[in-house]
């Protein structure tokens, strides 16, 4: 330990680091599409928190909450209604709003995949990183081992090549192990909570839909006058 805390300047090349992290970040956002990059840097802020540990919500109470609602104060009572997360309390809003049971489930449906969708990238985007890190160092390395072999047996060219050699397998594999991972795992776990909550809200909302709005069934054209047989 005395030994790297005295080193620690030959651990660390600002240069090198940069240029293995930024193509490290690059190469995750090519893999996980326009955006990703942007949501995942942005879910850093929440990375480590429960997403209802100061709330204490939780699926269950958050549908008990609306039933008792709707029994004591009616349908439009829902208006009061506000969750931790904003996507169910936008849900709750377009289901005042809402014509009819069909219209409300079908756009419930597409708005919980989407933010299934976007809530997942920010834990995949870390994964890929986690993934691409060691790649990105082991080609580091080689190119660092084709300069060494470049250079013959000159010392004075060996020893920064040798550096350039070691150091971007050593920042693949902490940019991998100590950073991306853990990020990833703790995203995963908050996406998991996040969508298996909002999955049973939306459900709970649309079985409310079906009970307390117009239901409209298939359009079947009905004439105005009966068609007649051509003579």
């Amino acid at each position: 330990m005395d030994i790297v805390l005295s080193n620690v300047g030959r651990f660390f090349d600002p240069l090198t680091f940069v240029l293995v992290l930024g193509s490290v970040l690059i190469m995750a956002w090519i893999q996980n599409g326009r955006g990703s990059f942007v949501l995942a840097l942005s879910a850093l802020i929440n990375c480590g928190r429960d997403p209802f540990a100061e709330s204490g919500e939780n699926a269950t109470f958050m549908c008990r909450r609306i039933d008792f609602v709707l029994r004591e104060e009616g349908f439009l009572g829902l208006e009061r209604v506000r969750s931790p997360d904003v996507f169910v309390t936008r849900v709750i809003q377009y289901l005042l709003n809402a014509k009819d049971a069909k219209t409300f489930e079908e756009w419930a449906r597409l708005e919980e995949h989407a933010i299934q969708k976007k809530q997942n990238m920010m834990a995949t985007y870390w994964s890929a990183a986690s993934e691409i890190a060691p790649a990105i160092g082991l080609i580091g390395t080689i190119i660092g081992l084709v300069q060494l072999f470049a250079t013959g047996i000159d010392p004075l060219k060996m020893g920064p090549a040798m550096s350039f050699t070691l150091l971007t397998s050593l920042y693949g594999l902490f940019i991998s192990n100590i950073v991306a991972f853990p990020i990833y795992v703790r995203l995963q776990a908050r996406a998991e909570i996040l969508n298996a909550y909002r999955a049973a809200a939306v459900q709970h909302m649309i079985a409310i839909a079906k009970r307390e709005l117009l239901i409209v069934g298939p359009v079947h054209f009905s004439p105005q006058q009966p068609l007649r047989a051509a003579s």
